[in-house]
């Protein structure tokens, strides 16, 4: 069988490359080798409750929000099931036993951070006006493409969060509140860009929302639409090897069969990508690049099972014990620092939750003795170290909130190596290859490649998370139909 486009991977980029494709008469197939689509967008059920695995919350949905434009173009925002956040704490930073709510729209989470630190209303007025900037230069209204760059942001990709937090206060505890949300793009103190922690708070300004009853719907949505556009959805179809000829992608090999395709499109990890290749298909310098670049940290998840008539809370806590902050982020800080608790919204009871995910820092490093072992079959000790794990951070959360073990009704973890082996990321990282402002351009991977009918999306390839990826994901789209009618074609139908 050939295909105009084959996408490898199901995960957000590749369903978006797949739905804009299809929809503009391409014959598109998706090959995806979980049994399940979705990627990072997978939720699972146990006892009853739904647990999403990467997806917990959104930026950028109310009306004038960048994502919810890209969402109307996917048909997103007609069908989805969301619920708006605490407009006056969607997150709350809880430092040393305080707690400091993150307000939605500039004005409110200028005033409410005022109430919190008056000396420091000229330090907070600065940082709302870069807010306000980073977001206005990443708009879909007014973005400027140089093969496939913005250009407007590099002056923010070059530098970092924490030396522009050193030079606007000198406060600890307001530098610390600020950072508390670096896990939403591991940050860490030598490393996070001040374009990262920018432009993802800038989106959360705009409108925090949940997904009620599991984020999986994304994928229904997104799959449902490819579908009625003539697109192929494959399962269990994992590519094993990517066959060249004449310096282009000549077919797909997978685990059930074989197809032809005039382009191809990567949405997987690159380090994967390139073991599926060739050795020849890339010159040395730039694998060599691939592979000396560093992971993001990963995560250890503590899924919770919550009996009947458990609260319901429309925010979410980012909890730290220990002074510096950044600290928490480490492989040699104390574990663990803090954590981010997320409480899932339900359709049936809306003043209710019965599935509560809490989600740690955890390194590669810690998961060396089972890095070779496959879920279902790591052993005893495994299972004692995830064990200790949980019942660590169920410590920490019953002196954060008291009387909350007697409200678990069951518990499930996973850890970085969980990640790996559903999502196929790298070492588990949460999200994907590091983007550090130190030397950026080394980890700036444009959606063309040398292989001329290859490119590539997702979160590697332009930035992480819902608002990343669907950028990214018109980025690579742009490079068949055009930049200008890709851009032209969201607008009018915004």
């Amino acid at each position: 069988m050939k295909y105009d486009v084959a996408i490898i991977g199901s995960g957000l980029g590749g369903l978006q490359c797949a739905y804009i494709l299809s929809r503009e008469g391409y014959n598109v197939c998706v090959l995806e080798k979980n049994r399940v689509l979705g990627g990072c967008l997978q939720t699972f059920r146990r006892c009853d409750s739904v647990f999403d695995t990467g997806m917990h919350y959104v930026g950028g949905m109310d009306q004038d929000g960048m994502l919810r434009k890209y969402f109307s173009y996917f048909g997103l925002t007609r069908n989805l099931k969301l619920k708006r956040l605490d407009e006056g704490g969607y997150d709350i930073v809880r430092y040393m036993g305080k707690d400091y709510p993150f307000a939605m729209g500039y004005d409110r989470f200028l005033e409410t951070m005022a109430e919190r630190f008056p000396q420091e209303r000229n330090a907070l007025e600065t940082y709302v006006s870069l807010l306000k900037e980073v977001s206005r230069s990443v708009d879909i209204f007014s973005l400027n493409f140089d093969d496939g760059v913005q250009v407007e942001y590099l002056k923010y990709i070059e530098s970092g969060i924490a030396p522009y937090l050193d030079s606007i206060t000198k406060n600890e505890v307001l530098k610390n509140v600020l950072a508390g949300m670096a896990p939403l793009y591991a940050g860490r103190k030598n490393t996070a860009s001040l374009y990262a922690h920018m432009a993802i708070h800038a989106g959360y300004i705009h409108g925090a929302y949940r997904f009620v009853d599991g984020g999986e719907q994304m994928t229904d949505i997104l799959a449902d639409g490819i579908r009625s556009f003539g697109g192929t959805l494959m399962k269990n179809a994992g590519v094993t090897h990517l066959h060249m000829k004449d310096g282009k992608i000549d077919s797909l090999e997978f685990n059930g069969g074989r197809i032809e395709a005039d382009q191809v499109i990567s949405a997987i990890h690159p380090k994967s990508l390139l073991q599926l290749m060739d050795p020849h298909a890339f010159r040395p310098a730039f694998r060599n690049r691939i592979y000396s670049l560093p992971e993001t940290y990963g995560m250890f998840s503590l899924y919770l099972s919550m009996k009947p008539d458990y609260p319901y809370i429309n925010s979410n806590y980012y909890a730290y014990h220990t002074n510096d902050l950044w600290q928490s982020y480490e492989p040699d800080g104390d574990w663990p620092g803090g954590y981010m608790i997320h409480f899932s919204p339900l359709s049936a009871d809306p003043e209710h939750t019965n599935a509560i995910i809490v989600n740690t820092v955890m390194h590669w490093k810690d998961l060396l003795p089972w890095i070779d072992t496959r879920v279902e079959s790591r052993g005893d000790s495994y299972r004692a170290f995830k064990e200790e794990k949980a019942e660590k951070l169920l410590d920490l959360l019953e002196k954060d909130f008291p009387g909350f073990r007697k409200s678990v009704k069951l518990y499930y973890t996973s850890t970085p190596l969980t990640y790996r082996d559903y999502t196929g990321t790298w070492e588990g990282s949460v999200y994907g290859l590091e983007k550090g402002y130190g030397n950026p351009m080394s980890a700036m991977i444009l959606p063309r490649t040398r292989v001329r009918n290859l490119l590539l999306t997702g979160q590697n390839v332009n930035m992480h998370g819902v608002e990343g990826v669907s950028v990214g994901s018109f980025l690579t789209c742009s490079e068949l139909v055009g930049k200008n009618y890709l851009i032209e074609k969201l607008k009018n139908e915004i």
